[in-house]
């Protein structure tokens, strides 16, 4: 090979490294959602166990929020405010590219969506309010003053994501069925503040591995929400059974 031959290749080489970094670059900052669902490679090694596409997502953002949390308290202690700024603009495009292009995959996308982005604006905000406050105040009442206000919206915003998305049910699928038991596996649902699991609950009519049910959910005081009772059970895409007891009519 000669000289030019090889000066032709890395031009090509170089060319063909631009354009794929230009491709990711736009694609980060103007995401549009995917066909297919996204591949576990890193996560699902570093777990060592399979993944759905719902849980990858979930993992995944729930992973930007951490890192941003971690990323900002740190340039916020040290009152680096520019670093601060430039942190909470690269996670917000971050959270917005995991969101916007996996949005096909993940159940009850919209509950989703307001609650991981609406916990996303709550901390830079009060990230934020924090470094303001440091740098006109010095007396400490003011501080409890703003730790009571985060606190309310806190509040605020948990009652209007319980209000809008708030359920006393969820969905499974039927793995395993064993005399009066069965055992489902159920995604994390937000709306019903379910963690992802497998749950045993009594048997009902029709309830055979594969199919997918619709669950009762139980509050607990201070924890997860668990599956406790079978509501529905869907044969197929058009019908289901229900389990509830039928209303007695004259």
């Amino acid at each position: 090979m000669d000289f030019t031959e090889f000066l032709y290749r890395v031009g090509l080489a170089f060319e063909k490294a631009a354009g794929e970094s230009l491709s990711a670059i736009v694609s980060f900052f103007l995401p549009k959602p995917r066909k297919n669902p996204p591949e576990p490679g890193f996560l699902r090694r570093l777990l060592k166990k399979g993944l759905t596409a719902h849980e990858l997502i979930s993992l995944e953002v729930q992973l930007v929020i951490l890192t941003y949390l971690a990323a900002s308290l740190l340039t916020v202690l040290l009152g680096w405010v520019y670093a601060f700024g430039v942190i909470t603009i690269l996670s917000f495009f971050a959270l917005r590219y995991v969101v916007v292009s996996n949005r096909e995959f993940v159940i009850d996308f919209p509950s989703y969506r307001f609650f991981y982005c609406g916990l996303f604006v709550l901390s830079a905000v009060s990230f934020a309010g924090y470094l303001l406050l440091r740098a006109t105040v010095r007396g400490v009442y003011y501080y409890y003053a703003y730790l009571i206000g985060i606190l309310a919206v806190v509040l605020v915003f948990r009652w209007a994501f319980r209000s809008r998305y708030g359920r006393d049910y969820t969905y499974g699928i039927v793995e395993e069925v064993k005399g009066d038991l069965i055992r489902v596996f159920v995604h994390d649902d937000i709306g019903a503040n379910v963690k992802p699991g497998r749950y045993w609950v009594p048997a009902v009519p029709d309830a055979e591995p594969g199919r997918i049910v619709k669950l009762l959910v139980e509050e607990r005081a201070m924890r997860s929400s668990v599956p406790v009772r079978i509501l529905e059970v869907y044969l197929d895409q058009s019908s289901q059974t229900e389990t509830e007891p039928k209303e007695e009519t004259e």
